[in-house]
């Protein structure tokens, strides 16, 4: 076990936590960082990405390369910024470019071998839905006279990210409205999309693929045949049985297995180097 020094102690002392014990969020932050390939050119999405991205570049992958679509290339995360265009998000990097830099000279051209994304829905399938909730349609124009419940923040540049990364890694709050069937809006195809014959590469999307979608409870891969979401793995502690009660389609749990725990060095990096605020590590889900 790793020594506890001073600084760490106070810092546990004073958020009321442990050094061996860690929670959900720290799970979903400590379980992305692992699945990100050390050498990777990153494409990392504002909020709970830069949290996992950060992570790994101070333990599982310090060669990486984080690109972010505000045209930075290459910071050291030391301290989570709030956007991707927050200032900090640009300590020690390589470059400062704009958006046709990050989308047009890097993504474009094949450099984006890894995308880290969130979004407020994610269906069995892996398609994401960060664009509204309750309809699309403003009640001028919706063929019921109601405008969405929830307008959220919209695409981004998530649609083009995954579409052109070779892996896509999704960050979710493992809630059942979060984990619908369906989405209610397609934003974006993280996954292969739908069952033979609609999936993204029948779509002439020709690029990845390759999806794992981690939550807050475990994580779950495509089945290789059908593309349907499977649970490979749960925390600590979390009965496979509650991952499948709170998702909304009928969750394969037969193969799953317990992810390991996290190390006292993930977690010292985590709470002292990447969110010591816990701008994110100290949000609790809804469910």
């Amino acid at each position: 076990m790793s020594k506890i020094d001073a600084a760490y102690q106070s810092y546990l002392d004073r958020m009321g936590l442990s050094a061996e014990g860690f929670t959900q969020m720290e799970l979903l932050a400590v379980s992305t960082a692992r699945e990100i390939p050390q050498g990777a050119f990153a494409f990392v999405g504002t909020g709970l990405p830069l949290l996992a991205a950060g992570l790994a570049q101070h333990t599982t992958a310090p060669d990486m390369t984080i690109v972010l679509e505000a045209g930075t290339v290459g910071p050291r995360i030391r301290h989570l910024p709030v956007s991707v265009a927050d200032t900090r998000s640009a300590y020690q990097a390589a470059m400062l470019g704009t958006m046709a830099d990050a989308f047009g000279t890097i993504a474009c051209r094949g450099y984006c071998t890894v995308s880290v994304l969130g979004a407020a829905e994610c269906d069995k399938y892996g398609n994401l839905n960060s664009t509204a909730i309750g309809g699309y349609w403003p009640a001028m124009v919706s063929p019921g006279g109601r405008g969405p419940k929830t307008r959220l923040t919209g695409s981004g540049g998530a649609n083009s990210i995954a579409c052109l990364a070779d892996k896509n890694i999704v960050m979710m709050v493992h809630e059942k409205r979060r984990m619908p069937e369906k989405v209610e809006y397609l934003t974006t195809p993280a996954g292969v999309r739908g069952p033979s014959g609609e999936s993204r590469f029948d779509y002439g999307i020709f690029r990845g693929g390759d999806l794992v979608v981690v939550s807050d409870l475990g994580i779950l891969r495509p089945n290789p045949e059908s593309g349907e979401l499977e649970l490979d793995a749960c925390y600590p502690g979390i009965a496979p049985e509650m991952i499948k009660e709170n998702t909304g389609w009928d969750l394969n749990i037969e193969h799953a297995r317990e992810m390991s725990s996290p190390t006292v060095e993930e977690l010292r990096s985590l709470r002292l180097m990447v969110d010591p605020d816990r701008l994110y590590l100290g949000r609790r889900s809804k469910r």
